[in-house]
């Protein structure tokens, strides 16, 4: 097996093994920072490397055991916490080679998992921000062979994953997955004919079978409907990442915006309101988190430009 550094993931995340991201730490600064790391009120319990896979991006917990989906190794570990001083590696799944399944959500002993191309491993940007500042359609330049759509998983035995159900979803695939439970999952899913991600509704009724009830997508964003793009250069829309609190969607778009959506009937996901502060800030708005209870989101934009290239990201 090739052990992950933390290192090659940085380096990964660009897809170019050559890209630096600035001067590595000297070995001095690294036997400054001792192996549980650095912190005030917080008691180090516990460490494990994933077996060789540190690349982690979802983390959910059942019966005892977490599941972690990683960005680059294609593939989710199965760790028993147990005993949380003790993590230990029980098992790896994976959608195959090229299939990043780097986000997962868990209820009552299910697992759903996103499937879709390993971008990293097909797209050859020389710099961070050109994954950024175009569409996923035009990104991918290294098309390999990957599983595409949503996994369903049986986890009632903890250390297994036994893939119950899966629904293809030809495109490049899921960016994220929202699902605490119950009939409807929301997905950031590309399917071909888009630039890219756009809102998916996923009908869990029979669990076996599961299927796409609804979409919505910003206008611009069906190419094979012949929807003209009113995008700058530079621009990317495309959903990241979309929340719900009852029957509402909170949706982010990167350098679209903020949206609010009616999810009442969830085959016609209707949009209520949308904010975008891109310009004049530089966009790359990432994840919603609403706040029903105080009638707030806070929302988080994601940095992607190097030493404030296109200025300061902020949380609204």
């Amino acid at each position: 097996m090739t052990t992950i550094t933390r290192r090659d993931c940085g380096k990964g995340l660009v897809g170019l093994a050559a890209l630096a991201y600035g001067p590595e730490p000297s070995s001095a600064q690294e036997r400054a920072i001792p192996p549980q790391g650095i912190g005030k009120r917080f008691r180090h319990l516990s460490y494990t490397d994933l077996s060789g896979r540190p690349d982690s991006v979802q983390v959910m917990r059942n019966r005892g055991h977490i599941y972690v989906g990683h960005m680059f190794s294609n593939g989710v570990t199965i760790l028993d916490a147990a005993d949380p001083r003790d993590l230990k590696p029980v098992g790896f799944f994976t959608g195959g080679d090229s299939t990043r399944t780097h986000h997962l959500q868990v209820s009552d002993d299910l697992l759903l998992l996103a499937n879709g191309a390993n971008i990293v491993a097909m797209q050859s940007y020389d710099n961070i921000r050109g994954y950024f500042e175009n569409a996923l359609a035009d990104s991918i330049t290294n098309r390999k062979k990957f599983r595409s759509g949503l996994s369903v998983h049986d986890i009632s035995r903890p250390a297994e994953m036994r893939e119950i159900a899966f629904l293809e979803m030809p495109g490049l695939g899921i960016n994220r997955l929202w699902w605490a439970g119950g009939r409807y999952a929301t997905a950031a899913a590309h399917l071909d004919g888009f630039t890219d991600h756009f809102l998916c509704m996923v009908d869990l009724q029979n669990i076996t079978k599961p299927e796409i009830v609804g979409r919505w997508w910003m206008p611009g964003m069906n190419r094979a409907a012949g929807e003209p793009s009113t995008l700058a250069p530079g621009r990317r829309v495309a959903l990241h990442h979309m929340i719900t609190a009852g029957n509402r969607g909170y949706g982010a778009w990167r350098d679209g915006g903020f949206t609010v959506h009616d999810l009442s009937d969830p085959t016609k996901p209707k949009l209520i309101s949308h904010i975008n502060w891109c310009p004049p800030f530089p966009g790359g708005t990432h994840t919603p988190l609403p706040l029903p209870g105080r009638k707030l989101a806070v929302v988080a934009d994601e940095a992607n430009a190097e030493k404030c290239a296109k200025g300061l990201f902020h949380t609204f």
